[in-house]
């Protein structure tokens, strides 16, 4: 029996790549692939060349611009649970014709909740090769997924198990968590506490990085980082809601230990004792790539 995917997109202004990564979504060698897009209030031709591919993509158009985060959710959410398997897409990469092949084969190796994810390989915009982005296997930890997220949303396949933990309105995550943790780290926190994660360490992507990037590789300003959380406080905080909403949506799958963890980082703020704690918790913050002064001062300052 032929499985069914759900490839899910979320669009915004991305007519300049967007035709090159539907026509590599639509020549998979896996052809029972059903694309769903939400269009983000794109004010270019994006939603014209969406329409130009027919019944070939389910369209939920909406002129409401949610941000990237609570788009690919809404998406996700719409999707459902009638297929076997779902993937993130971005509007600008390329897939290689294998790409949810390979991730299928792995992921019927696992009855559990299971999300793949794999390597990238980056590209410039005119497609020039920069070569893999990991080097080496990736930590795919839940502390890991909590201080630097090192799993890319448009490398991420899941099972039908998975999405019935994700779509569970009771387990959703808040508007304000995606405006600060988006998609991707949700959905590979919810993996890691609540089933597995398999990582494959090929590359079957071609992940373009160019200046109108939503989301990509960028190397971050420290200091206009904090200026901006600074001065806004929904850029705040975005580690602890991230452990407060994990706790407080999948308590069951949580062993103390790990509970205990994720509850000194979702309380911090309120205690000088537990900032010492936190400060002095080496397992949690020697998996961040941030400078410890950085993370010194964030936690100071209620940033984390």
């Amino acid at each position: 029996m032929k499985n069914n995917i759900a490839v899910l997109m979320s669009t915004y202004n991305g007519e300049k790549y967007l035709k090159a990564q539907l026509d590599s979504i639509f020549n998979q060698t896996s052809q029972n692939i059903v694309l769903f897009i939400r269009d983000d209030g794109s004010c270019d031709s994006t939603l014209e060349i969406i329409k130009s591919y027919n019944n070939k993509i389910v369209l939920l158009e909406n002129n409401e611009n949610l941000g990237v985060g609570s788009s690919f959710m809404e998406t996700l959410y719409k999707a459902g649970l009638d297929f076997d398997y779902y993937a993130f897409c971005d509007q600008d990469d390329i897939w290689l014709v294998n790409k949810i092949e390979k991730a299928v084969l792995e992921l019927e190796k696992f009855p559990l909740p299971t999300l793949y994810c794999s390597n990238q390989t980056l590209v410039d915009k005119e497609l020039n090769n920069l070569g893999l982005r990991h080097k080496k296997t990736i930590d795919t930890s839940y502390l890991q997924i909590l201080t630097s997220n090192q799993i890319t949303g448009c490398t991420m396949v899941w099972n039908n198990q998975l999405q019935k933990l994700l779509v569970s309105k009771d387990r959703r995550p808040s508007k304000e968590l995606l405006e600060v943790r988006i998609h991707d780290v949700w959905v590979s926190m919810v993996a890691s506490i609540a089933g597995s994660i398999v990582y494959d360490s090929n590359s079957y992507i071609l992940y373009r990085q160019h200046e109108n990037n939503v989301v990509g590789v960028k190397k971050r300003n420290l200091i206009l980082n904090w200026v901006q959380k600074l001065g806004d406080s929904s850029k705040r905080k975005g580690r602890s809601r991230l452990a407060t909403e994990i706790l407080n949506n999948y308590r069951q799958f949580i062993n103390d230990d790990i509970a205990a963890e994720l509850e000194l980082l979702s309380t911090y703020q309120n205690s000088f004792r537990k900032k010492i704690l936190l400060l002095q918790n080496k397992k949690i913050f020697s998996l961040t790539t941030e400078p410890k002064w950085s993370v010194f001062v964030k936690i100071l300052f209620n940033l984390i």
